[in-house]
């Protein structure tokens, strides 16, 4: 106890509380969805929009197939793409109404032939940088004022 309070004096303590922190901001970043080509590579992120509500087949390991009637939407990674359908292991399937519930980790067959547009989720190096920059920003400021107010109350 009395180690932890020699440490908290001397500021090693507060430093070790902003380790995760630092660790969190360097391992999470800003992404968005940019356009890909027709045919993603495999393990690519992606978000499909189908050009009408289609029948989509649906495999699990160990189940029988399926298929979920009224899909507009599906988002998940790439296993495999040929020129006529894209294996996609699914995050989420959604139709007019919104998400179909209990699918995540499914394998969906998708056709090419009903995408109108595939999306990819990619690292956006800019706004990592420009939140980086901001959230610096608010902890300087941060900063500053308490300094302020230690010197504050420090001359009353």
């Amino acid at each position: 106890m009395l180690r932890r309070r020699a440490l908290a004096r001397t500021g090693v303590m507060r430093r070790r509380r902003g380790l995760p922190l630092l660790a969190l901001l360097l391992t999470v970043g800003c992404y968005s969805y940019r356009t890909a080509g027709q045919t993603p590579g495999p393990d690519a992120r992606v978000r499909i929009l189908l050009t009408a509500e289609s029948a989509i087949p649906l495999q699990a390991a160990g189940a029988t197939p399926d298929v979920q009637e009224g899909v507009l939407e599906a988002s998940g990674t790439v296993v495999a793409a040929s020129g006529d359908t894209i294996v996609l292991r699914l995050g989420e399937l959604r139709g007019a109404r919104g998400a179909f519930p209990g699918l995540e980790g499914r394998t969906a067959l998708i056709p090419v032939s009903r995408v109108a547009r595939i999306t990819e989720r990619r690292f956006d190096a800019g706004r990592t940088a420009l939140g980086g920059a901001g959230l610096s920003l608010l902890a300087t400021a941060t900063l500053i004022v308490l300094l302020v107010m230690v010197l504050v109350k420090a001359a009353a």
